[in-house]
Protein backbone atom coordinates (compact mmCIF):
# COMPACT_ATOMS: atom_id res chain seq x y z
CA UNK A 1 0.00 0.00 0.00
CA UNK A 2 2.75 2.48 0.84
CA UNK A 3 4.49 1.85 -2.51
CA UNK A 4 1.19 2.49 -4.30
CA UNK A 5 0.71 5.71 -2.32
CA UNK A 6 4.23 6.89 -3.17
CA UNK A 7 3.87 6.03 -6.85
CA UNK A 8 0.48 7.64 -7.26
CA UNK A 9 1.60 10.75 -5.40
CA UNK A 10 4.70 11.17 -7.58
CA UNK A 11 2.74 10.54 -10.79
CA UNK A 12 0.01 12.96 -9.70
CA UNK A 13 2.63 15.63 -8.91
CA UNK A 14 4.08 15.07 -12.39
CA UNK A 15 0.71 16.00 -13.88
CA UNK A 16 -0.79 12.60 -14.68
CA UNK A 17 -4.42 11.70 -13.97
CA UNK A 18 -3.87 8.80 -11.57
CA UNK A 19 -6.18 6.12 -10.28
CA UNK A 20 -5.11 4.11 -7.23
CA UNK A 21 -6.67 0.90 -5.94
CA UNK A 22 -5.59 -0.59 -2.61
CA UNK A 23 -6.93 -2.87 0.06
CA UNK A 24 -7.94 -3.20 2.72
CA UNK A 25 -9.51 0.08 3.73
CA UNK A 26 -8.97 1.47 7.21
CA UNK A 27 -12.13 3.48 7.85
CA UNK A 28 -14.29 3.72 4.73
CA UNK A 29 -14.74 1.58 1.60
CA UNK A 30 -14.12 4.62 -0.60
CA UNK A 31 -10.48 4.73 0.55
CA UNK A 32 -9.75 1.77 -1.72
CA UNK A 33 -10.34 3.75 -4.91
CA UNK A 34 -8.64 7.11 -5.33
CA UNK A 35 -8.42 9.60 -8.16
CA UNK A 36 -5.48 11.99 -8.02
CA UNK A 37 -4.77 11.01 -4.41
CA UNK A 38 -8.35 11.68 -3.27
CA UNK A 39 -10.73 8.92 -2.31
CA UNK A 40 -13.82 8.73 -4.46
CA UNK A 41 -17.21 9.93 -3.25
CA UNK A 42 -19.59 7.34 -1.82
CA UNK A 43 -21.97 8.06 -4.74
CA UNK A 44 -19.19 7.24 -7.22
CA UNK A 45 -18.52 3.92 -5.53
CA UNK A 46 -22.23 3.06 -5.42
CA UNK A 47 -22.65 3.89 -9.10
CA UNK A 48 -19.66 1.71 -10.05
CA UNK A 49 -20.95 -1.16 -7.89
CA UNK A 50 -24.34 -0.96 -9.61
CA UNK A 51 -22.62 -1.14 -13.04
CA UNK A 52 -20.68 -4.21 -11.95
CA UNK A 53 -23.75 -5.83 -10.41
CA UNK A 54 -25.66 -5.33 -13.68
CA UNK A 55 -23.22 -7.54 -15.61
CA UNK A 56 -22.89 -10.39 -13.13
CA UNK A 57 -24.38 -13.45 -14.77
CA UNK A 58 -26.95 -15.14 -12.56
CA UNK A 59 -26.06 -18.57 -13.96
CA UNK A 60 -22.36 -18.26 -13.02
CA UNK A 61 -20.61 -18.50 -9.65
CA UNK A 62 -20.99 -15.32 -7.62
CA UNK A 63 -17.82 -13.20 -7.67
CA UNK A 64 -16.11 -12.45 -4.38
CA UNK A 65 -16.41 -9.10 -2.65
CA UNK A 66 -12.82 -8.31 -3.67
CA UNK A 67 -13.53 -9.20 -7.31
CA UNK A 68 -16.57 -6.92 -7.35
CA UNK A 69 -14.62 -4.03 -5.79
CA UNK A 70 -11.75 -4.56 -8.22
CA UNK A 71 -14.15 -4.42 -11.16
CA UNK A 72 -15.70 -1.27 -9.68
CA UNK A 73 -12.24 0.33 -9.50
CA UNK A 74 -11.63 -0.46 -13.18
CA UNK A 75 -15.02 1.15 -13.99
CA UNK A 76 -14.17 4.29 -12.03
CA UNK A 77 -10.75 4.56 -13.70
CA UNK A 78 -12.22 4.09 -17.18
CA UNK A 79 -14.91 6.70 -16.58
CA UNK A 80 -12.36 9.16 -15.16
CA UNK A 81 -10.04 8.44 -18.13
CA UNK A 82 -6.99 8.11 -15.90
CA UNK A 83 -3.57 8.19 -17.55
CA UNK A 84 -2.16 5.62 -15.14
CA UNK A 85 -3.72 3.21 -12.67
CA UNK A 86 -1.63 2.08 -9.71
CA UNK A 87 -3.07 -1.22 -8.54
CA UNK A 88 -2.18 -3.06 -5.33
CA UNK A 89 -2.48 -6.83 -5.59
CA UNK A 90 -4.89 -8.28 -3.06
CA UNK A 91 -4.07 -11.80 -1.95
CA UNK A 92 -1.21 -13.50 -3.74
CA UNK A 93 -0.84 -12.42 -7.32
CA UNK A 94 -1.13 -15.24 -9.83
CA UNK A 95 -4.89 -15.75 -9.35
CA UNK A 96 -5.67 -12.30 -7.93
CA UNK A 97 -8.53 -10.30 -9.44
CA UNK A 98 -6.14 -7.39 -9.98
CA UNK A 99 -3.97 -9.55 -12.27
CA UNK A 100 -6.37 -9.42 -15.22
CA UNK A 101 -4.49 -6.69 -17.07
CA UNK A 102 -1.89 -8.32 -19.30
CA UNK A 103 0.17 -5.24 -20.29
CA UNK A 104 1.08 -3.19 -17.22
CA UNK A 105 3.78 -0.54 -17.52
CA UNK A 106 5.69 -2.27 -14.73
CA UNK A 107 5.17 -4.72 -11.89
CA UNK A 108 6.57 -4.43 -8.38
CA UNK A 109 7.27 -7.01 -5.68
CA UNK A 110 8.48 -5.19 -2.59
CA UNK A 111 8.90 -7.96 -0.06
CA UNK A 112 7.75 -11.46 0.82
CA UNK A 113 7.04 -13.21 4.07
CA UNK A 114 4.73 -15.90 5.39
CA UNK A 115 1.71 -13.64 4.91
CA UNK A 116 -1.47 -15.44 3.87
CA UNK A 117 0.33 -18.79 4.04
CA UNK A 118 -2.99 -20.52 4.69
CA UNK A 119 -4.02 -19.78 1.09
CA UNK A 120 -0.73 -19.27 -0.73
CA UNK A 121 1.35 -22.12 0.63
CA UNK A 122 3.32 -23.07 3.73
CA UNK A 123 6.75 -21.79 2.63
CA UNK A 124 8.19 -18.49 1.47
CA UNK A 125 9.05 -20.20 -1.85
CA UNK A 126 5.38 -21.20 -2.32
CA UNK A 127 4.26 -17.65 -1.59
CA UNK A 128 6.91 -16.26 -3.96
CA UNK A 129 5.56 -18.53 -6.72
CA UNK A 130 2.11 -16.99 -6.27
CA UNK A 131 3.40 -13.41 -6.01
CA UNK A 132 5.60 -13.87 -9.11
CA UNK A 133 2.40 -14.58 -11.04
CA UNK A 134 2.04 -10.81 -11.57
CA UNK A 135 5.23 -10.71 -13.64
CA UNK A 136 4.63 -10.45 -17.39
CA UNK A 137 6.85 -11.27 -20.36
CA UNK A 138 8.64 -8.17 -21.62
CA UNK A 139 7.21 -6.02 -18.81
CA UNK A 140 9.75 -4.36 -16.49
CA UNK A 141 9.73 -5.58 -12.89
CA UNK A 142 11.08 -3.84 -9.82
CA UNK A 143 11.93 -6.34 -7.11
CA UNK A 144 12.79 -5.51 -3.50
CA UNK A 145 15.02 -7.46 -1.13
CA UNK A 146 13.64 -10.98 -0.75
CA UNK A 147 14.48 -13.96 1.46
CA UNK A 148 16.88 -16.31 -0.41
CA UNK A 149 14.27 -19.02 -1.12
CA UNK A 150 11.84 -16.44 -2.48
CA UNK A 151 14.52 -14.72 -4.55
CA UNK A 152 15.37 -18.02 -6.29
CA UNK A 153 11.73 -18.52 -7.27
CA UNK A 154 11.26 -14.93 -8.49
CA UNK A 155 14.54 -14.98 -10.46
CA UNK A 156 13.47 -18.27 -12.05
CA UNK A 157 10.14 -16.79 -13.14
CA UNK A 158 11.85 -13.66 -14.49
CA UNK A 159 14.25 -15.76 -16.56
CA UNK A 160 11.56 -18.14 -17.83
CA UNK A 161 9.31 -15.39 -19.19
CA UNK A 162 11.93 -12.89 -20.35
CA UNK A 163 11.04 -10.15 -17.95
CA UNK A 164 13.51 -7.26 -17.55
CA UNK A 165 14.07 -6.70 -13.84
CA UNK A 166 15.64 -4.13 -11.56
CA UNK A 167 16.68 -5.15 -8.05
CA UNK A 168 17.30 -1.83 -6.23
CA UNK A 169 19.46 -2.01 -3.14
CA UNK A 170 17.69 -1.09 0.10
CA UNK A 171 18.44 2.42 1.33
CA UNK A 172 21.01 2.65 4.08
CA UNK A 173 20.70 5.12 6.90
CA UNK A 174 23.89 7.02 7.59
CA UNK A 175 24.14 9.08 10.74
CA UNK A 176 25.06 12.70 10.19
CA UNK A 177 28.66 13.55 10.92
CA UNK A 178 29.06 15.62 14.04
CA UNK A 179 30.51 19.07 13.48
CA UNK A 180 34.02 19.47 14.90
Amino acid sequence: GSVCAYLSSVLNAAGYRVGRYTSPHLVDWTERICLNDREIAPETLLSALHRVEAVIASDQPTPTQFEVLTAAAWCVFAEAEVDIAVIEVGLGGRLDATNVYDRPLATVITSLSLEHWQRLGPTVADIAREKAGILKAGCPAIIGALPPDAELVVRGRIESIGCPAVWPEPAQWLPEKADS
